[in-house]
């Protein structure tokens, strides 16, 4: 494959989640190359090509004599995505306190300050920018792992969790919200003075804690079954 061609099946892959994400293809919805060759305005090959990778994970499935749908989703898989993400970024933590540097916690302490300027006070905020700084803090607090293999894992994870949030809150990146800002204070403090297990068990439950009410939310609309 081409430079060129590869590019453009890569570019399609993004597309293509972000569809999936966003809501614009349901789960189990039959994936149509007519569809996405309009959509994407590209051809049928790097649709193909992008949507035999896209199988191998956990957004896409390829069906014998159908071709390609959105992966369906249960109540039970939604549980199972949250705590397999919640049990990495726990892991990923550890691994980060046991070889995280200076470094490490002065870019925890950066993303914190970031933070706290849109979660300090008792106002609203876009979620939309809250949710970008919220990203970058968690992202630093597990910079510190070295492994490749846990982090990919992780970013598979963080597909399925941003699927259920786009599904269930479809208009969230418009809203306006409030958030507590010590929580995430702990988290750091626990973090940098290698307090492990308590770190690793707050941010386990952190990770948790909004997973009920997702699931009660894509019950209600038809999209987790029982």
């Amino acid at each position: 494959m081409s430079i060129a061609n590869s590019t453009l099946t890569t570019n399609c892959i993004q597309q293509i989640r972000e569809l999936i994400i966003h809501g614009e293809l349901l789960p189990g919805e039959q994936i149509k190359g007519e569809y996405l060759k309009n959509r994407l305005q590209v051809g049928l090959s790097p649709i193909r090509e992008a949507l035999s990778r896209l199988a191998a994970g956990m957004l896409v499935d390829a069906v014998d004599n159908v071709g390609f749908r959105v992966a369906k989703l249960s109540r039970d898989k939604v549980y199972d995505a949250f705590q397999t993400y919640a049990k990495i970024e726990a892991l990923l933590l550890r691994e980060s306190i046991e070889h995280g540097d200076d470094q490490w916690e002065a870019q925890i302490m950066a993303c914190l300050y970031r933070l706290a300027k849109v979660e300090s006070r008792d106002i609203k905020v876009a979620y939309q920018q809250w949710s970008e700084r919220n990203d970058e803090f968690h992202n630093a607090l597990v910079a510190g792992c070295k492994l490749d293999g846990l982090m990919q894992i992780r970013n598979n994870c963080l597909l399925i969790k941003d699927w259920c949030y786009g599904l269930a809150y479809p208009n969230l990146g418009e809203e306006m919200v409030v958030v507590n800002h010590n929580e995430h204070a702990k988290m750091a403090e626990l973090a940098i003075a290698r307090k492990t297990d308590a770190a690793c068990a707050m941010l386990y439950k952190h990770t948790l804690h909004s997973l009920d009410a997702i699931v009660t939310r894509l019950q209600r609309i038809g999209v987790a079954l029982k």
